[in-house]
C-alpha cells in the first residue's frame, strides 16, 4: 500500500497577540483552548505584518470589516464554559460586596479593616480572628453578650475592646515589643513577627484575665 504524503497547512495572521495566546500551556479562553485541540502537526501558524501590501491578509481585513458593518450576527458560538463560570463568579462577589457595604449589616468592627470582599483572605487563627472581629475575651464582648460584668483594671479605657490590649492597655506593656499604638490592622497581619505578638498578647490577657480585669469579675470561663 502506497503511504500518503503529508501536506502541511500554512495559516497567516497580522494578530501576535492570538499566536501568543496559542502558545500558552495553559490557555485561560476557551476559544483558544478549541483552537489548540484542532491544531496539529499539519497546520503550521505564521505572523505577517499588517497593512504592507500582503494581498491574503488585505483579504482577510476586507472580509472582518464587511462581517462587522452587518445589521446582525448570522454566526452563534455560545459562551464558553470558562468564561460562564466567570461571570457567574464576577455576580457572586458584587453581590457579596454590596451585601458587605449595607451599614445594616453586622460585622461593621471589621468592615472598616475590611472593606473590600475577597475569596484568597484566610484568618486561620482564633486568636487573629479576635483582632479583626472584635469578640474575644475582653471587658466590652463580655458585657456587650452579658457574659460577665467587669472593666479592665487601668481604668484608662472605658471601651475596653481587643484593640485596647493589642496597642494600648499598661498592664500588658511588658509583652509589648513591636506592636506601637497606630499601627493599622492590615499592617499588623502582614507582618510576621507583630502578628505573632498580638497572639502573645491575647493567650497572656487569657491567662491572666483574674489580674487584669476589675474584682467583679465573676469565675473565668
Amino acid at each position: 500500500m502506497e503511504k500518503r504524503q503529508q501536506t502541511t497547512h500554512h495559516l497567516f495572521t497580522d494578530s501576535m497577540s492570538s499566536l501568543k495566546a496559542l502558545q500558552k500551556f495553559t490557555p485561560k479562553n476557551n476559544l483558544v483552548e478549541d483552537i489548540n485541540n484542532l491544531l496539529d502537526g499539519t497546520i503550521s501558524l505564521h505572523w505577517v505584518k499588517a497593512h504592507i501590501g500582503v494581498a491574503g491578509n488585505e483579504v482577510a481585513d476586507k472580509a472582518a470589516k464587511s462581517a462587522s458593518n452587518r445589521p446582525s450576527v448570522d454566526l452563534h458560538l455560545g459562551i464558553p464554559g470558562r468564561s460562564f463560570k466567570t461571570s457567574i463568579r464576577r455576580l457572586l462577589l458584587q453581590e457579596w460586596q454590596n451585601r458587605w457595604n449595607d451599614d445594616n449589616e453586622k460585622g461593621r468592627f471589621t468592615f472598616i479593616i475590611f472593606p473590600e470582599v475577597q475569596t484568597n483572605r484566610c484568618v486561620d487563627s482564633h486568636l487573629l480572628s479576635q483582632i479583626v472581629t472584635n469578640h474575644g475575651i475582653c471587658p466590652q464582648y463580655l458585657k456587650k453578650f452579658n457574659l460577665r460584668a467587669c472593666n479592665c483594671r487601668c481604668g484608662e479605657d472605658t471601651d475596653d475592646g481587643i484593640l485596647h490590649y493589642i496597642y494600648l492597655c499598661p498592664l500588658l506593656s511588658s509583652q509589648r515589643y513591636l506592636i506601637r499604638p497606630g499601627l493599622s490592622i492590615p499592617h499588623l497581619l502582614q507582618d510576621k513577627l507583630k502578628t505573632n505578638e498580638a497572639k502573645s498578647i491575647l493567650l497572656y490577657l487569657f491567662n491572666h484575665q483574674q489580674d487584669i480585669f476589675d474584682q467583679d469579675t465573676e469565675e473565668s470561663f
